[in-house]
């Protein structure tokens, strides 16, 4: 499935791009649904940055229905992202941390100048394999899937909104 989402930020692209770049866990207290992130591996090749972090959702907001087959390692995953500064953009990837193959996700992120703020993009391909859930039967994924399917999109749409509110929010944090 695609999800594609475009949501203004209160910040000049360079600096959002700074942020989200380069210190993306001093967001996690305004972040809706993660507990922290950190940072694995950070190198610097020219005018690339590559980054390796490491994300940990938040149990309590996995819908009830599937909370039983959903453990700590299926809710947390590394982020593989290449930044680059011409376009203040990052073509990344997201490896589940535990293994199977539960989920195929990549997409951009680019910070897109619009006057003294700027515009946050993200593109994303995503592809759930409830199938690969140690313990979850292949029938009950099948038919679990559309549901699975159905609350990803639920949740990622807002979740991806919720990465510029609590941008948003951390600005006026740091503004009081």
């Amino acid at each position: 499935m695609k999800i594609n989402v475009a949501e203004p930020l209160p910040l000049s692209a360079d600096e959002a791009f700074h942020l989200i770049r380069d210190d993306m866990p001093s967001l996690v207290p305004y972040l809706y649904d993660v507990e922290r992130i950190e940072v694995v591996d950070r190198s610097e090749e020219g005018e690339k940055v590559h980054l390796v972090n490491l994300w940990y959702g938040d149990m309590e907001k996995v819908p009830k229905p599937v909370r039983r087959f959903v453990k700590r390692d299926l809710m947390t995953w590394k982020d593989h992202a290449t930044w680059t500064d011409h376009d203040r953009c990052a073509h990344w990837r997201l490896e589940p941390r535990m293994g199977g193959g539960v989920f195929d996700c990549t997409g951009t992120t680019q910070l897109v100048p619009d006057g003294d703020t700027c515009l946050l993009k993200m593109d994303i391909d995503l592809d759930i394999h409830p199938e690969r859930v140690p313990g979850v039967p292949k029938l009950l994924a099948r038919k679990f899937r559309p549901l699975i399917e159905d609350t990803i999109v639920k949740q990622i749409t807002p979740n991806l909104r919720n990465l510029a509110i609590s941008i948003r929010r951390y600005v006026d944090a740091r503004e009081d």
